[in-house]
C-alpha cells in the first residue's frame, strides 16, 4: 500500500477514515493545531506541524484532508513541497458534503500544480491560481446542478409574513414545539404551571390536579403576576411541571429564570422549556419587555447545567435548512410538507428544546 502523510485530522478526515485506511498506509499526521515545536501522537502515530514534515524521513505523498484543501496545498507550496507530492481527497468517498458530490458530478480528478490547483473534467484540464477563481468556478457547477440556488436568487426581500404565518395557519416552530410537548407529555401532570396561558396544559397535560399560570402582567383571570426573572410571584417547591415555551429569548438575565426554574419545582417535578435559535424578532414582544437571546444545544445544556444536574438534563434542537428557510420567510406549516419536518439537522436548528427534571 501506498505510504502518505495525512494532513489533518478532524471531522473531515473521521468522515474518511474508513475508505482512507483500506487504499493507504499512513506513517503520520501534519496538524496546524500543533506548535512548531512539539510533537504529539495520533492513532500511534507521530502528529507534527506542518513545518516538520521533513520528520518524515520517506518522500511519502501528503494526503490533504480538509473541505478547504486550496489554502491546505498553499501552506505546503510556501514551505517548498513539490506538486507531485500532494493528493486530494476531496473526490474520495464518502463524500463530506454537497461541495464534493458536485465536484464528483463532473470532475474526473484535482491534482496539485505549480502554481495552484488543476481541476481535470472531460472536456480538458484548468488550473486555478487563486482561491476567489476557484470559487467562481464552484458557483457555475451549483447553479448547473441545484434549482434552488436559482430559486433563491430570485426571492424577495422581504417575507411572506411578519407574524410568523399565523395569520394563515401553524407558526412552523409550533409543530416542533408540540412535538417536543407530546414525548413528554407524561410529565405534565399534577400541578402544572404555563407561561403566559394554559393552551398547552389543556393540549397535553395527564392527571392535571391544578393548573396554574404565570404572566409578568398578571393579565387574565385567576393569572399568577410573576416573573421568572425576578423571582416576583415564585413560590418554591409549588409546581410539578413547569411548561415554559418561547420564553427564555425575552428574558435578559436568564441565569437567574433557570434559578427560579429550579426554585420553583417540587422533587422530582419537571420543566419542558422551548427557546427560538433561527426565528424572526417578535416586534410584539420586543417592544414591550425585550427579546435578548437565540439558543443553541450548547448554550442550553450549559445554562440548566449550572442549578440542575447534568444526568436529569435532555436537550434536543430542532429543525432541517428548509423549515429554518421557510420560517424565516414567514411560511406557515400547513405550505410545506409534513415530511420537511422529519429531517433535524444540527446545523439548522428552528427551536432547542430543554426537559429538565429537578
Amino acid at each position: 500500500m501506498e505510504k502518505v502523510i495525512v494532513f489533518g485530522r478532524g471531522r473531515y478526515y473521521l468522515s474518511k477514515k474508513e475508505e482512507l485506511k483500506k487504499r493507504y498506509d499512513v506513517i503520520g499526521f501534519l496538524d496546524n493545531a500543533v506548535k512548531p515545536d512539539e510533537v504529539q501522537e495520533f492513532e500511534g502515530k507521530q502528529v507534527v506541524h506542518p513545518e516538520k514534515y521533513s520528520c518524515f524521513t520517506e518522500e511519502s505523498a501528503i494526503l490533504l484532508m480538509s473541505a478547504a484543501f486550496f489554502e491546505m496545498w498553499e501552506q505546503l507550496r510556501l514551505i517548498g513541497i513539490a506538486p507531485e507530492r500532494v493528493k486530494f481527497a476531496v473526490l474520495m468517498q464518502p463524500y463530506y458534503d454537497e461541495m464534493e458530490t458536485v465536484l464528483a458530478d463532473t470532475v474526473e480528478e484535482i491534482s496539485a500544480a505549480d502554481t495552484g490547483i488543476a481541476v481535470k473534467e472531460r472536456s480538458g484540464v484548468q488550473i486555478f491560481s487563486a482561491q476567489d477563481a476557484f470559487k467562481a468556478y464552484l458557483r457555475t457547477l451549483f447553479f448547473r446542478k441545484y434549482e434552488s440556488v436559482k430559486l433563491f436568487a430570485g426571492l424577495p426581500d422581504r417575507p411572506v409574513s411578519k407574524r410568523f404565518g399565523l395569520e394563515r395557519g401553524t407558526s412552523i416552530d409550533r409543530v416542533y414545539i408540540e412535538r417536543f410537548l407530546g414525548m413528554h407529555r407524561d410529565k405534565i401532570k399534577g400541578t402544572v404551571m404555563e407561561i403566559a396561558d394554559a393552551g398547552y396544559t389543556q393540549m397535553f397535560g395527564a392527571h392535571v390536579t391544578e393548573s396554574l399560570v404565570l404572566h409578568v402582567n398578571g393579565w387574565g383571570r385567576g393569572v399568577i403576576k410573576g416573573n421568572l426573572e425576578t423571582g416576583e410571584g415564585i413560590l418554591e417547591n409549588s409546581v410539578d411541571c413547569l411548561i415554559c415555551t418561547q420564553t427564555l429569548q425575552f428574558i435578559y438575565d436568564i441565569h437567574s429564570a433557570v434559578r427560579n426554574i429550579h426554585r420553583l419545582l417540587r422533587p422530582g417535578g419537571a420543566a419542558l422549556v422551548t427557546a427560538h435559535c433561527l426565528g424572526q424578532i417578535s416586534l410584539y414582544d420586543y417592544y414591550n419587555w425585550g427579546e435578548y437571546w437565540r439558543f443553541t444545544e450548547q448554550s442550553m445544556q450549559r445554562l440548566f447545567a449550572e442549578v440542575f444536574a447534568d444526568d436529569n438534563i435532555r436537550v434536543q434542537s430542532w429543525g432541517n435548512v428548509k423549515t429554518a428557510a421557510a420560517f424565516q420567510y414567514g411560511l406557515c406549516a400547513e405550505d410545506l410538507r409534513k415530511e420537511d419536518f422529519v429531517l433535524q439537522d444540527e446545523q439548522y436548528p428552528v427551536v432547542v428544546t430543554a426537559a429538565v427534571r429537578k
